[in-house]
């Protein structure tokens, strides 16, 4: 384990180097991460991915909405009505609420597949791959200048 667990870290830090990262390696590592930590058997492998592709597949459509509406709002901040914002508050509250039904939506169908154990590895591993990935991406960001986008 501790083998695998190296192995990734050095992925992690040659994804480190690039100039801009590549989401497919991204993904792959993520992949692989997963892999390593939720251990799950072949059979379970067959049921799981499909659910959980579906899942991220989601998930980013709804991350991307959110980021497209902050980053409009960021451009057009000084200009916002109070109807406006009031618009999207209520979109911001939208979008999260359905990232959140899209979290128990995968919970609910990986019951079925896999143990509640499983299910709380793969949450922990998310998270644990997240923490990685940003602590990367600050340590490049310290390494080739601190680019800050400001705030809204």
């Amino acid at each position: 384990m501790k083998k695998i667990i190296i192995i990734v870290l050095l992925a992690f830090t040659t994804f480190a180097n690039a100039q801009r990262p590549n989401k497919e390696k991204v993904k792959a590592l993520k992949i692989a991460h997963i892999t390593e930590r939720v251990a799950l058997s072949s059979e379970e492998a067959q049921a799981f991915w499909p659910v959980y592709n579906t899942h991220e597949s989601n998930m980013e459509n709804l991350r991307r909405q959110e980021r497209k509406l902050l980053s409009d709002l960021k451009n057009n901040f000084d200009q916002l009505s109070e109807e406006e914002s009031k618009t999207a508050l209520n979109t911001l509250s939208k979008l999260s609420q359905d990232k959140l039904n899209e979290k128990e939506r995968l919970i609910t169908q990986l019951k079925d597949i896999i143990s509640s154990k499983k299910i709380l590895t793969l949450l922990k591993a998310e998270e644990d791959f997240k923490r990685v990935l940003f602590d990367q991406i600050r340590k490049r960001r310290g390494k080739f200048g601190n680019r800050s986008n400001g705030g809204m």
